[in-house]
């Protein structure tokens, strides 16, 4: 149970809260103190936008702020901006997993991992807002609506975004790094923002502020889509005109930061795939550039509604609307597949499903007549082509020169981390298969087995740190000084590192 935790600033992310609890309590540098205290795990990891642990946090902060996590993921995460757009049981797993103590497949329930509009590489910030921040509070945090994917301007200070340093998704999975902590003074650069960028801005932070964390589900974003077509005249019958839809998005987005999505495809463009059936989420993004250039009336809130007033579920047919015509087409269409594969016939499945109009075919018949269909396929193509032969030995030798090239630096970093068997691995190019290779890449094994720092002796290193540290405050040296600086518990405290300690406080380090 924590007995202090900041308190929230407008519009601040969770892990820039937690940052600066580290930074407020002296825990900087103490990645895995930070992560027990705040999460009472020692695995929870620093992640900005979809964090997980929450109920472990909301039950340590019950002294401090009676919340819940409900609130936290609503007011201090980029959830928001997510769920709508999601499938029930997708957002109702992904709210589950941000709750629970095991987060690691909250990026692909959500869709994130597997999205072509990828999230940024480092945080971002507005100079401008960053230094009201400081003029207002003394210190500065990172704000969530400077982090909201491919959105690269503040709307309020009509200015781009800066990059800092500080990567978004680091390597160091424990590690929380405050706005405070690092060098954010690059110079305001002003833009002209044109009415429907601001329009898109002012969307995606009352996205980010909408309080819904159920799914509205595919059924209802494919209803949505095909009434707006209807309503706007690009539609006839059940045909909606793709082209007419992609010119006139194209028009309205001409000369902004966002025209580079509308590149149009004939194969699996995302505007064509957004106004037919929906089997998949699509990034909350595509759902604004659209509705703000088609229904600029609509505010988040109103669209949202509108949404969740249609058909959660698609209304099935009664067979017995089909049976009669079905039988009839049955002899047409096998007809057709048989002629498709004497005209084709070293062509496979894949080959003949994209020639003429054999996807419809195929589809037809594996809806109506499967049985037939799969006994009247072409035979699976087996690949002769041999497999990929790994050079180990050169691959060992590349590996071994790496770390050796990168080796000294690892080690001078200042207040480093421990070297550990991971960290090294993690240095190399395919770090996945050098780990699982290991036992084929022996050179490599063993220079990790010999360079890999102990505990005890990242102990050490750390006394020798704290000893600098205390000199340098003229501060006297003792064993109790040098265990908290250098955070080593007592129960920690082997023979080797007693005899460093007593070397230390008599001035021999």
């Amino acid at each position: 149970m924590l007995g202090y935790f900041p308190v929230p600033y407008k519009d601040e992310l969770l892990y820039s809260m937690v940052a600066r609890y580290a930074q407020h309590t002296g825990l900087i540098g103490n990645q895995k103190s930070i992560v027990r205290e705040v999460f009472s795990s020692s695995t929870a990891v620093a992640v900005p936008d979809l964090p997980s642990h929450l109920s472990s946090l909301v039950n340590n902060l019950q002294l401090v702020w009676p919340t819940n996590v409900i609130e936290i993921i609503d007011s201090f995460t980029l959830a928001p901006i997510y769920l709508p757009f999601l499938s029930q049981q997708q957002a109702s797993k992904t709210i589950s997993s941000m709750r629970s103590d095991s987060g690691g497949d909250i990026h692909t329930r959500s869709g994130i991992a597997a999205s072509a509009i990828k999230q940024q590489e480092c945080f971002r910030y507005c100079p401008q807002c960053l230094k009201e921040q400081r003029a207002e509070f003394g210190e500065c945090y990172w704000q969530r609506n400077h982090q909201l994917p491919a959105l690269g301007f503040c709307s309020s200070h009509s200015c781009l975004l800066e990059y800092s340093e500080i990567s978004f998704h680091p390597k160091e999975k424990h590690l929380f790094i405050a706005a405070n902590e690092c060098k954010l003074d690059a110079d305001i650069r002003h833009i002209e923002l044109k009415g429907i960028e601001g329009a898109l801005h002012d969307r995606y932070v009352q996205l980010l502020k909408t309080s819904r964390s159920k799914g509205l589900g595919f059924n209802r974003w494919t209803l949505f889509y095909r009434n707006l077509a209807a309503e706007l005249g690009l539609r006839k019958k059940s045909r909606i005109s793709h082209q007419d839809i992609h010119k006139i998005l194209k028009k309205a987005w001409a000369g902004t930061v966002f025209e580079n999505h509308f590149q149009y495809s004939e194969n699996n463009y995302w505007l064509t795939n957004l106004f037919r059936k929906h089997r998949k989420s699509f990034h909350p993004l595509r759902h604004l550039l659209v509705t703000t250039a088609l229904v600029p009336e609509l505010s988040v809130t109103k669209l949202l509604e509108k949404v969740s007033r249609l058909p959660d579920s698609v209304l099935e047919l009664s067979q017995s609307s089909t049976r009669a015509t079905v039988p009839n087409l049955v002899p047409e269409y096998r007809a057709r597949w048989v002629d498709m594969l004497k005209r084709h016939p070293s062509a496979g499945v894949k080959e003949l499903r994209i020639i003429e109009c054999g996807g419809a075919i195929y589809s037809w018949l594996y809806r109506n007549d499967k049985d037939w269909l799969m006994s009247n396929k072409p035979r699976r193509k087996v690949n002769e082509q041999g497999h990929y032969v790994v050079n180990y030995d050169a691959w060992d030798a590349k590996n071994v020169e790496h770390l050796e090239s990168v080796y000294e630096e690892m080690v001078n970093e200042p207040i480093r981390p421990r070297l550990t068997r991971t960290r090294f691995i993690k240095e190399l190019a395919r770090s996945n298969s050098v780990e699982k290779h290991l036992s084929d890449l022996p050179k490599t094994s063993q220079w990790i087995t010999t360079h890999e720092e102990s505990v005890e002796d990242h102990q050490l290193y750390r006394l020798r740190i704290a000893y600098e540290q205390i000199k340098s405050n003229h501060l006297e040296v003792k064993r109790w000084r040098l265990l908290r600086v250098a955070n080593i518990r007592e129960e920690l405290v082997t023979p080797k590192i007693e005899t460093e300690i007593q070397d230390l406080e008599q001035g021999k380090g």
